[in-house]
């Protein structure tokens, strides 16, 4: 079994439950994870896919691309008869090109409009939409399977906020806020400072109120207090540093003005759970919010080109010196003018549920519409039952599953 992924995002939304499945259906499968070169990549994509259950071994991009290009096979890594290469993100070329190389058949799952290349045996798709699309672009209907939202499979059975809350040891009547800044070092550099400062600022007007820090695996925590510092990114937008407090319960930021924030790294989905509201950038993340009903703030501060990563903007070219900022500008001003939404929900619903702040932003741009929602329980109410509904269709790692097995066995 051949899991084939580039980002955080994509490993840990849609290998991880694909991975996890495999494991619980098919005990004799040798599940390997092949991490494709992506420029959204964090750099520990292949450490955290080996942790899966069911995963010999994860490759990394060096590793995959020397394989492709003279034959040489990874530690440990041997062709079997019988096998088929699942594409779950990056470019699909290095899915098809693998594919050829181990005479395997590729399955592509996609949550949005992709090629409809022939090379492809069945297309594994989110939704009708991203069915009407590949028909559109010539696949036959019956090389496309519609399986559902892997992303939200990755999260379980829902969770109630009073369970959620007593896991986490959060007292039923605080407002609790989460912040969900990011997969990458350098993406939390930018956003979690801002974070505290937007903290900081809504500390200020609302009373009782509770924060937790979501820290994602493909971040670590090593070197925090640096990667909290906002030194580096100080002139470019506004933020507060943090110092951080370690102690018998969880780690804790501590911010300039002295607001605590608690840092969570192994229970991220009670503390989405027991949210009241969520604050966090573009990603699976948005998915796995709107599964649970979290009303939520989606910011993509753009103030640090190429740091934030957002849909249809290439992070590589906005890094260019002198010229980045020009191609991130005009970049999200395409996306505006498409009226294209950064978050999954969002797109799913064709309408903006959960708002979304894209740009040059300020901390207070996040803390207005955070004060607004905390004060309007009705609209909370309403934005979670819309967000469920958009959420998309559960079991998706079963159907994928079920479709690998019927490949294996079609190869006996």
């Amino acid at each position: 079994m051949i899991l084939v992924a580039g980002t955080p995002g994509e490993v840990h939304g849609l290998v991880r439950p694909v991975a996890e499945r495999v494991a619980a259906v098919m005990s004799v499968a040798d599940t390997w994870v092949f991490i494709s070169p992506s420029s959204h990549a964090s750099g520990r994509e292949a450490r955290v896919a080996s942790s899966y259950p069911g995963v010999r071994r994860a490759i990394g991009p060096l590793e995959f691309l020397k394989y492709l290009a003279v034959g040489a096979a990874p530690r440990g890594f041997a062709r079997s008869g019988q096998g088929v290469v699942i594409h779950l993100g990056g470019d699909l070329i290095y899915s098809v090109d693998l594919g050829r190389r181990l005479r395997y058949p590729v399955f592509a799952y996609s949550s949005k409009a992709m090629p409809a290349a022939k090379s492809v045996s069945l297309f594994l798709v989110e939704d009708e939409r991203v069915q009407a699309s590949l028909i559109a672009r010539g696949a036959a209907a019956e090389r496309i399977k519609l399986v559902g939202s892997l992303a939200i499979d990755g999260v379980g059975a829902r969770r109630g906020r009073e369970a959620a809350r007593s896991r986490i040891g959060m007292e039923q009547h605080e407002r609790v806020i989460t912040l969900f800044p990011g997969f990458r070092r350098r993406e939390v550099s930018v956003t979690a400072p801002f974070l505290f400062r937007a903290a900081e600022l809504l500390a200020r007007v609302e009373q009782n109120v509770s924060f937790i820090l979501c820290l994602s695996p493909f971040v670590g925590t090593a070197s925090l207090e640096q990667l909290f510092s906002h030194t580096a990114h100080a002139a470019r937008i506004d933020g507060s540093a943090a110092r951080v407090e370690k102690s018998a319960g969880p780690l804790e930021a501590i911010t300039t003005e002295g607001i605590r924030v608690r840092i969570e790294t192994v229970l991220m989905y009670e503390a989405m759970a027991a949210s009241d509201i969520a604050v966090c950038t573009p990603g699976p993340v948005c998915a796995e919010l709107a599964y649970l009903g979290v009303p939520h703030v989606v910011s993509a501060p753009l103030n640090v080109p190429g740091a934030v990563p957002v849909p249809g903007v290439s992070p590589l070219l906005c890094s260019l010196p002198f010229i980045g900022e020009t191609f991130q500008r005009r970049a999200v001003d395409r996306l505006k003018a498409s009226s294209r939404f950064v978050s999954v929900a969002n797109q799913r619903a064709g309408r903006m549920i959960a708002p979304e702040i894209v740009g040059r932003l300020r901390p207070e741009d996040v803390v207005i519409p955070c004060v607004e929602l905390l004060g309007e329980a009705a609209r909370r109410d309403k934005m979670s039952k819309e967000l469920r509904e958009a959420a998309g269709l559960t079991g998706a790692a079963d159907r994928v599953v079920q479709a690998i097995q019927r490949a294996v066995l079609s190869q006996q």
